[in-house]
């Protein structure tokens, strides 16, 4: 918790090192001397930050200038905050930061950082500088973030071809690996299991589609390996984009262990108890109708958020999420008929269709259009074995019940 704090103090302190406004841009022109680079900041060791980080930086030693253009950033302040990231609509914007605090707060998070001097031209690092302060205006500062296809990443690449238009060519071959954009983010997330078993519970079939070599750089560490295999066009000319890259800090080894209690086990270890439970009901004859309500009524829940995610909010990943074939909103209607001890008809029948559905749901798990966790398979097992037993169960209680029914009128 202490460390968690001092990353929020050290993220109010960046805040207010940003450069304020645009005025101190206005009119300045780059003197031949100034460089312009890409800087790639390592992962982080929270799920936010696992990615890594891109940003521009702009030195000019005849004026001191030495400022860092940022486009993942976004203001707390917001109106909103919290609904507006939920449904897809927060605002990121470009900021402007003094080079030395830009690093700074990386060295205390331990995460390395690397620059990559950009090879252009007087003319050009002119054109793409009048392009960043343009960029840096109020009124155009602001724009909706999208984690895949508008990112920190992706507004440099496109704001340089923007400024340089015909002049880049990205010569990214040697990066079709036939990735989807899951396998892109899954190569950064075997620190972060818990926030991989999110991921994918949240995230839909969209993001299963092969990505192509020029998509993979939403993620800085393709966007840096893209620069460097790049040309820029120079009186006629292919120049390589970038120079040699340098390391401005070098991070501290850092042990990734995920710790025993993983999604995987936590899920296995549930199912286990599951078919404890069902065996005992079995074999005393009898339903445990609270946990059936409760794990029905979760699994529901969780079919809603997944069901709104997709349909109420603008986050494009969150569509057409396949989940919802076991997550289903549904069951949150359904948990409160499960108390009973004779279900009622509709009740039985959709429990049959929960348990049919399940067993299609396992035949098909390598082929449908999105990949599963695999935490998700006890999950699945679970809820087709509690399903099944229900519907067995209640079977036998009507007909224990109907044979009661009979004797006595006899």
């Amino acid at each position: 918790m202490k460390a968690y704090i001092q990353k929020i103090v050290l993220a109010l302190l960046f805040s207010l090192v940003t450069l304020p406004g645009w005025a101190q841009f206005e009119g300045y022109q780059l003197s031949p001397q100034a460089k312009i680079s890409l800087i790639t900041c390592s992962s982080g060791e929270d799920l936010y930050s696992v990615f890594g980080h891109s940003a521009v930086r702009v030195n000019d030693p005849i004026s001191g200038l030495d400022v860092v253009f940022n486009y993942g950033t976004f203001d707390f302040d917001e109106p909103n905050f919290y609904l507006k990231f939920a449904r897809g609509k927060l605002n990121y914007k470009l900021s402007a930061a003094h080079f030395q605090d830009f690093v700074y707060s990386y060295v205390r998070d331990n995460r390395s950082v690397y620059e990559q001097e950009l090879n252009l031209t007087e003319e050009q690092r002119q054109q793409y500088w009048a392009f960043l302060t343009n960029n840096y205006l109020p009124a155009n500062r602001f724009y909706l973030y999208d984690f895949f296809f508008d990112n920190c990443a992706t507004r440099i690449r496109d704001g340089l071809e923007a400024a340089l238009p015909n002049q880049i060519t990205f010569n990214i071959s040697e990066f079709d690996e036939d990735y989807t954009f899951r396998n892109l983010i899954d190569l950064y997330l075997p620190p972060q299991p818990w926030g991989d078993f999110g991921i994918d519970l949240a995230l839909g079939a969209r993001i299963d589609e092969e990505a192509t070599p020029y998509q993979y750089m939403f993620l800085p560490e393709y966007l840096a390996r893209g620069f460097a295999n790049a040309t820029v066009a120079q009186k006629g000319m292919a120049a390589p984009l970038t120079l040699e890259r340098h390391t401005i800090y070098e991070r501290e080894p850092i042990p990734h262990t995920a710790g025993p209690i993983t999604p995987v086990v936590v899920c296995w270890a549930f199912l286990v108890l599951v078919a404890v439970v069902t065996v005992l009901d079995f074999t005393k004859g009898r339903r445990s109708r609270l946990f059936d309500i409760v794990f029905f009524l979760l699994m529901g829940l969780l079919g809603i958020l997944l069901l709104l995610l997709w349909i109420a909010t603008d986050h494009q990943a969150t569509a057409w999420n396949f989940n919802l074939l076991w997550a289903i909103p549904v069951h949150a209607v359904v948990a409160f008929f499960l108390g009973r001890q004779v279900l009622p008809e509709w009740v039985r029948k959709y429990m049959l269709f929960t348990a049919l559905l399940t067993a299609v749901v396992l035949l098909g798990w390598p082929f449908w259009p999105q990949q599963f966790h695999a935490a998700f398979l006890p999950l699945v097992l679970a809820i087709g074995l509690r399903a099944a037993y229900t519907v067995w169960f209640s079977k036998k209680a009507a007909t224990i019940t109907q044979s009661k029914s009979v004797a006595t009128s006899l």
